[in-house]
C-alpha cells in the first residue's frame, strides 16, 4: 500500500472541506433534492433474492434493514464485525466467500486489497450514483475507494470520534473543550475511550500544546520511525493518566453501558451512538473539541467472490436514495453523503448535528489518512502496552 503523501493529504482535505463548507448552512452533509429513481436493478429478484451483508452493528439497525427488504423484496442475512481488522481477518479466513457487501472504512480498503478481498465495481450498474454528493465521490478516490485505477469502494456514510459528556454534571462551550479535558484530575475513574484511537486524540492535544509535535498526527502515518517516536511519548502520557479511565469501549453498544450504567461522565467516543442516545432524551451530548473531530468515511464494497452480485448492486442503488440516507441518518446518528437527505430529517437529528459541530468545527475536522501496511501492527503494539500498563 502506498503511503499518503503530504500533497495527497492536502488535496483530500481541500476536496472534503469544499463539501463541508456547503454543508454548514443546512445542518447535514447534503443540500439538494434527489428523485426516487429505480431502487434496484430489474433482475435483482430473478436470482436468489438474498443479500449477505457484512457490516458494523450500528449499521444493521432494524429500520435500515426492513426498509431495504420492503423496497426491494431482497432478504438480508446479517453478520457483524467490531473493527476494520476483524472485517479483514474474517474475509481472509473465508477466502472472500460467503458475503456480498462489506463496509470497511475507505482508508482501510487498500490494506484489505493486499489480500484481494473485494472486486472492481461496474458503475454502469449504479444509476443512483448520480445522487452521491460529487465531492464525496471525488475525494473517495484518493481515500482508498480506487485501487489500481479500479473503483473498489464507494462512500456509505461519514462520522467522527470526539468528546461526549454528561449534561447533568458538565457543561462546556465549543472552543474550551479539548481532548485533554478528560485527563484532568477531577475525572478520576470517570472516563471512557477506545484503547487504540485514544492515541490520536491524546496526540492531537499534545501537538496543540506543543508538548509532542506531530503535524496534527499526520507525520505518524509517514514512516514507522516517526510514528514510534511520537507514540512513545503519547504512551507515557496516557499511562500517567490511566487512573482516569473507568472503561474502555470497543463497539457502539459499549457507549450506552459507559454513560448509563458504569458511571462515566466524559470520554472520547463515536458520534452515532451518543447522538442517538441524546435524541432519546438521555443526559449526554457530543461535541467536537478545539483540536478537531476525528473523521472517517465508511464504504460499500463488493466482496470478491460474492454469490449475489445483482443484489449487492441493488443495495448500493438503494443506499444512494435520499429516503434510504435519511433512514440511516435518523436511526444511527451518522451522516449520509447522499444529496437531499437533509430535507427528510427530523428536527432532533438536525439539532444534534448542529450541537456536535458548532462554530468552525466542520472546517477544523481531522480526517483519517490511509494506513500503511506497517501501521496497524505497530499501533496494536502500543494499544496492548497501554492496556497492560
Amino acid at each position: 500500500m502506498e503511503k499518503t503523501s503530504q500533497k495527497g493529504k492536502d488535496n483530500n482535505t481541500i476536496n472534503r472541506r469544499s463539501f463541508i463548507k456547503k454543508s454548514t448552512a443546512m445542518g447535514l452533509g447534503v443540500y439538494a433534492t434527489a428523485g426516487m429513481g429505480p431502487w434496484f436493478i430489474k433482475d435483482a429478484l430473478s436470482s436468489s433474492g438474498n443479500l449477505n451483508l457484512y457490516t458494523w452493528p450500528d449499521y444493521s439497525k432494524p429500520e435500515v434493514i426492513k426498509a431495504f427488504e420492503k423496497s426491494t423484496g431482497i432478504k438480508v442475512k446479517l453478520t457483524n464485525y467490531a473493527s476494520n481488522q476483524e472485517c479483514m481477518n474474517k474475509l481472509r479466513a473465508a477466502r472472500a466467500k460467503g458475503f456480498d457487501i462489506a463496509q470497511p472504512s475507505l482508508t482501510e480498503i487498500a490494506l484489505h486489497m493486499d489480500f484481494e478481498l473485494y472486486q472492481a465495481m461496474d458503475e454502469s450498474k449504479i444509476p443512483n450514483l448520480k445522487n452521491l454528493e460529487p465531492s464525496f465521490y471525488e475525494s473517495s478516490k484518493e481515500q482508498g475507494g480506487v485501487i489500481g485505477g479500479k473503483r473498489i469502494g464507494l462512500p456509505y456514510d461519514w462520522g467522527t470520534e470526539a468528546i461526549t459528556f454528561n449534561t447533568d454534571k458538565l457543561n462546556y462551550k465549543y472552543g474550551e473543550l479539548s481532548y485533554g479535558t478528560m485527563w484532568e484530575p477531577e475525572f478520576n475513574q470517570k472516563v471512557t475511550c477506545r484503547p487504540h484511537s485514544v492515541f490520536i486524540g491524546a496526540g492531537l492535544y499534545l501537538d496543540a500544546i506543543g508538548q509532542v509535535p506531530s503535524n496534527r498526527m499526520y507525520d505518524t502515518y509517514k514512516d514507522e520511525t516517526k510514528m514510534r517516536k511520537v507514540y512513545d511519548e503519547i504512551l507515557k502520557f496516557l499511562i500517567s493518566k490511566k487512573k482516569n479511565i473507568k472503561m474502555f469501549w470497543n463497539n457502539a453498544q459499549d457507549h450506552q453501558l459507559a454513560f448509563l450504567q458504569n458511571g462515566c461522565v466524559i470520554g472520547q467516543t463515536w458520534d452515532g451512538p451518543i447522538l442517538t442516545m441524546k435524541k432519546e432524551g438521555k443526559p449526554v451530548t457530543y461535541m467536537a473539541p478545539k483540536e478537531g473531530a476525528m473523521t472517517w468515511v465508511d464504504s460499500m464494497s463488493i466482496v470478491k467472490n460474492a454469490e449475489n452480485l445483482e443484489q449487492a448492486y441493488a443495495f448500493i442503488n438503494w443506499a444512494y436514495t435520499a429516503e434510504a440516507g435519511a433512514i440511516m441518518a435518523k436511526s444511527t446518528g451518522y451522516n449520509s453523503p447522499v444529496i437531499g437527505v437533509d430535507k427528510l430529517l427530523d428536527e432532533k437529528t438536525k439539532q444534534g448535528f448542529k450541537d456536535a459541530y458548532p462554530g468552525n468545527a466542520l472546517e477544523n475536522l481531522w480526517w483519517y489518512p490511509n494506513e500503511p501496511t506497517w501501521f496497524v501492527p505497530a499501533r496494536t503494539e502500543y494499544r496492548d502496552k497501554f492496556q497492560a500498563a
